[in-house]
């Protein structure tokens, strides 16, 4: 993988940050901000990866590969994996996501893609003004 889907994977990212905000419910924004977060790392993953590299052709897992790929974002790397169990159980409805936790999720997700546009050298998009749509625990 080269620049141009690194580039569009950063862009979902955004996306995903400007769903999260909208979201009225906080395992809807938690899950928004989890994606926003792994799209971030596959991008910096596929963004390193020269045009004539390819993965090992099994499936590895994200965060551990970030954090081989990019040692400076190891303890980002080691907070989203954990987010991802909590993601699962959450999507699983084992467990409930509060409306702190979720926004706490999404102003760590923001600083992550922040941090990614920065290591794959993209310049910074203005950030719009956004603001947190009311939000509830459950449905």
């Amino acid at each position: 993988m080269g620049a141009a889907p690194a580039l569009a994977l950063l862009e979902q990212s955004r996306q995903c940050l400007a769903d999260a905000y909208a979201a009225e419910l906080a395992a809807a924004r938690f899950v928004a901000s989890q994606d926003a977060a792994m799209r971030a790392a596959a991008a910096l993953v596929a963004g390193q990866r020269g045009p004539g590299r390819r993965g090992r052709g099994s499936y590895q897992d994200l965060w551990p590969l970030l954090a081989a790929h990019a040692p400076e974002l190891g303890e980002w790397a080691d907070f989203f994996a954990l987010a991802a169990v909590r993601r699962h159980e959450v999507e699983s409805h084992t467990v409930r996501v509060s409306v702190r936790e979720a926004d706490d999720l999404l102003r760590a997700a923001e600083t992550f893609v922040e941090a990614v546009t920065v290591a794959l050298g993209v310049p910074r998009a203005e950030r719009a003004a956004r603001r947190l749509a009311a939000t509830r625990g459950t449905a």
